[in-house]
Formats: structure tokens, sequence, C-alpha cells
């Protein structure tokens, strides 16, 4: 029997629990962060290998590897505001649309597509003033 894959949105969900995992617990590695998130909820004949997810490694690595300069970038769109002060998980959201509006290697996901991703993760994992922010800082960087 083969395995069911995750669909983009649950990649998502699974990159946010990754990266969310590494800010709080810098000895994990990311590989060990990827498969703790994949095990979450995780059901029988559902992916829970990295291997098996190659879009959620493509996330979590390639954010990592940008993340001076994704955070740069957000920084320019905060107003009146600091990326050290953004929660940790609004700062884990805007730092994977970012990715996915200017980075990803695969294909290009289109800007609101990756902005209406961000909002709908927000929601699902931060405040209820966090979908808004989120929105009015990535509609800002698609605005220049």
């Amino acid at each position: 029997m083969s395995k069911k894959m995750l669909n983009r949105r649950q990649v998502r969900e699974k990159a946010i629990q990754t990266l969310f995992q590494l800010t709080l617990n810098k000895e994990l590695s990311p590989e060990e962060a990827m498969e703790n998130a994949l095990m979450i909820d995780a059901v029988e004949g559902i992916a829970t290998s990295v291997e098996d997810v190659p879009y959620l490694s493509e996330l979590v690595l390639g954010i990592l590897g940008k993340e001076e300069m994704i955070d740069n970038l957000i920084q320019e769109h905060l107003k009146n505001w600091q990326v050290s002060r953004l929660t940790k998980i609004d700062l884990v959201i805007l730092r994977l649309a970012v990715y996915e509006m200017f980075d990803v290697m695969d294909e290009n996901v289109p800007k609101k597509v990756a902005i209406n991703e961000a909002i709908e993760l927000a929601k699902l994992y931060s405040d209820d003033k966090a979908p808004k922010f989120i929105n009015g800082v990535l509609s800002s960087m698609i605005e220049e």
C-alpha cells in the first residue's frame, strides 16, 4: 500500500511546526525537527518520513539558509516595529511566506497564494490580530 502524500497546505503546517521547534530548541537538528513535525497527528498510511515530503525539506532548509536575508526584508516592511519584537510564531509564518513568495526553487508560488496561506496559518497558530498584521506586512512587499 502506498503512502498518502501531504498536500501543500499540510506541508506548510509541518514547516511551521518544524521552524517553531527550531526557534525553541537550538540543539535540535532540522532533520530531527522535521521528523518530529511529521509524527504530530501521524495517521497510518500518511507520509511520515522527510524523504517522502521533499517540499518540506526545501522550505525548512531554504528558510534556514536565508534567514538573515528574509528577516531583513521583513524588517523593511514593518512599520514602527522590530523583527525582534514579533512573536516567534508570527515571525516563522512571515519567513515561510516570504520564502515562498521570492525563493521557492521548484516553481513560483503566486504571491497572493503565499499571502493567503500565511493568513490561514496565522488563524490556526496565532492570535486574532495576527492574520491582519501578516497580511499587511506581506501585501506591502508586493505593492513595491
